[in-house]
């Protein structure tokens, strides 16, 4: 060991790679992320459909919640691992329930 560590959540955050690195961006591009493992023999094997999956869930959330927005500070979940939100609070519109007109 060589007494380095590994701070996984920086990866997408490189500013050698990224302009305005800490701006989230869903059009950046390109986008040479490390998500899912950054390629080669530890790639996800579940990127693909990670993918399609929260391109879904995305266009779905928005087209029920109009007007979605912040309703208060948002809590990140202290780790090296992983760069996850623990609360955020969020005030919307509700749209007309699915299958209704």
């Amino acid at each position: 060991m060589t007494g380095q560590q590994c701070f996984y959540p920086s990866a997408n955050r490189d500013e050698t790679q990224f302009g305005d690195p800490d701006r989230f961006d869903i059009t950046r591009t390109p986008n040479p992320h490390v998500a899912f493992g950054g390629g080669g023999t530890h790639f996800c094997l579940g990127a693909n459909l990670a993918r399609v999956e929260a391109a879904a869930i995305v266009s779905e959330v928005l087209s029920r919640m109009e007007n979605l927005e912040l309703a208060g500070p948002t809590e990140r979940t202290p780790s090296t691992l992983i760069n996850a939100i623990h609360s955020m609070p969020v005030q919307f519109t509700p749209a007309r329930p699915a299958g209704t007109q």
